[in-house]
């Protein structure tokens, strides 16, 4: 039995997406922000726009959270209380930089290169005692970081050039 028919009410057909946004944009009283939407299972650089919202980047072959948990698993790292804050706190101890591919292609990013090349060096790396779990994970979390740092801060500037306000500008002038 469709919902509507149960009870009297209008059900606007609303992704889970659009619920988490506009929930942001209601806190934050932005009228058209550009949104780095991030969760396990998507990565989007989103902006809104005239009602509608736009994806303008996105990942092109697995989400952020995806790559997380699967680097947690090639490192062995506890799944308590989640993979990607265990990867937090051991980046937090890193030391030392190590290069990882870089992969931006316009504004769409690729996380798949990233974790195939640790899972193809990771016993070399580990086996020289000249890196650590916790180098990994703190060369990891700046690169993926770096990535979508990037890709939403050239969403900002093509943007804001048509006339598109940015969560800075709506967060300044609303304080």
């Amino acid at each position: 039995m469709p919902l509507g028919s149960r009870w009297p009410m209008v059900v606007d057909m609303a992704t889970v997406q659009e619920s988490d946004i506009e929930m942001g944009r209601l806190i934050t009283k932005c009228d058209n922000p550009t949104v780095l939407y991030v969760s396990g299972g998507n990565t989007q650089v989103i902006a809104y726009s005239r009602g509608r919202y736009r994806i303008f980047g996105e990942t092109i072959d697995l989400a952020i959270g995806n790559c997380l948990d699967r680097f947690a698993r090639v490192l062995k790292l506890s799944n308590d209380p989640s993979p990607g804050y265990n990867i937090e706190q051991m980046a937090k101890r890193g030391k030392k930089f190590i290069a990882l591919p870089y992969c931006v292609k316009g504004m769409d990013v690729s996380f798949s290169g990233i974790l195939s090349t640790i899972e193809k060096i990771l016993p070399q790396l580990l086996e020289t005692r000249t890196n650590t779990k916790e180098d990994l994970c703190f060369s990891l979390q700046e690169t993926l970081f770096a990535m979508l740092v990037e890709t939403t801060g050239i969403e900002q500037m093509k943007w804001k050039s048509h006339g598109g306000n940015d969560i800075f500008t709506n967060l300044q002038n609303n304080q």
